[in-house]
């Protein structure tokens, strides 16, 4: 994912104070410590966590954005404006810190809206009102999170296809619970995250994996499977293909399976950006097994699709035994 930064700028939110404090000028984007801290939290919009869609024509947002690119400062402050009218009607929502980034990826141009929080952290104060240096511990507290960590809350538009990619979080407005970014400011209902589809999909198959009497240990290592599987093969989670991989040679199940999805997730296939993509297939690349007896195992799914690398062994008493073969060396770590 190659990013070039062309404009960004920076807006204090600190809801103590009351209203943003607006920059007149944009951040110096030829300093390494910027570009590197805001390359790296717009790449991590990119995420297992991230919501799709694509913001409707007429919605008021997209005019506001319009001349991003011809008048930079003036719109950005327009923005923050407009999202901070509905923030501060939030009971618990922090104070924080928000990037404007106009940005190229693939030759297309993108805006991205970031949140960060602050948090508190120690530091030292030299003291020297006294006439002697005291060197003094206190709290700060408006630091930001790492360039590793992604925003706590944010988005990215591509400008040509309206296209967007959500990470937000619910607050409190008058005593209910909102997703405010999707519903107030994008106005638009957002597509499930590839996490959200996950989890809907593992309780699915769960449900009639226990109605077909199948092992929920191979229920959720089928699940497993399918998702990566189906995400590395055509980069989407097609629940018609993650159906027949789940229950194999066992249509019944494969039928109630996709009944189940369709009346909790309806759409059958959810695509996933590239960077999504290579995200899923290190995430789900791995099983991770937990045994009765304390053993903890991560065995990559092409070991664990082999019975002459790996087997479950079903006993006469009932119990299991797990089986590694042909290994040749052992590499112990601390």
């Amino acid at each position: 994912m190659d990013i070039y930064l062309k404009q960004a700028i920076l807006q204090v939110v600190d809801r103590d104070v009351g209203s943003p404090v607006f920059s007149q000028q944009t951040l110096d984007l030829t300093s390494d410590i910027t570009r590197d801290y805001l390359t790296n939290k717009v790449k991590k919009l990119s995420s297992a966590q991230s919501k799709t869609g694509i913001i409707k024509e007429e919605a008021s947002l997209l005019q506001l954005i319009a001349p991003l690119e011809t008048d930079f400062i003036n719109v950005s402050q327009q923005l923050v404006e407009k999202w901070y009218a509905i923030y501060q009607m939030s009971d618990d929502a922090p104070s924080a810190d928000v990037f404007v980034v106009l940005y190229e990826q693939d030759a297309q141009p993108y805006l991205a809206f970031l949140k960060v929080n602050y948090h508190q952290a120690y530091t030292h104060y030299v003291d020297a009102e006294s006439g002697e240096l005291v060197n003094q511990l206190i709290i700060h507290q408006s630091i930001l999170s790492s360039k590793t960590q992604k925003a706590d809350e944010g988005f990215a538009i591509n400008l040509a296809s309206r296209q967007f990619e959500l990470i937000e979080k619910q607050y409190l407005f008058s005593g209910e619970k909102q997703f405010y970014l999707s519903q107030q400011l994008l106005e638009v209902e957002p597509a499930p995250s590839l996490e959200e589809n996950v989890r809907v999909v593992k309780k699915a198959a769960e449900k009639i994996g226990k109605r077909f009497e199948v092992a929920k240990h191979d229920v959720v290592a089928n699940v497993k499977e399918a998702i990566y599987a189906t995400i590395e093969a055509d980069g989407e989670l097609d629940t018609a293909v993650v159906a027949e991989k789940i229950f194999k040679n066992n249509v019944s199940a494969q039928t109630e399976f996709k009944a189940e999805m369709t009346d909790k997730a309806p759409a059958v296939r959810v695509p996933v950006s590239p960077a999504v993509q290579e995200i899923a297939v290190k995430k789900y690349g791995k099983q991770k097994l937990k045994l009765s007896n304390g053993i903890e195992l991560i065995v990559p799914i092409e070991v664990y699709q082999n019975p002459d690398l790996f087997e479950f062994i079903n006993n006469p008493d009932g119990t299991m035994s797990v089986a590694i073969k042909n290994v040749e060396e052992v590499i112990s770590r601390l």
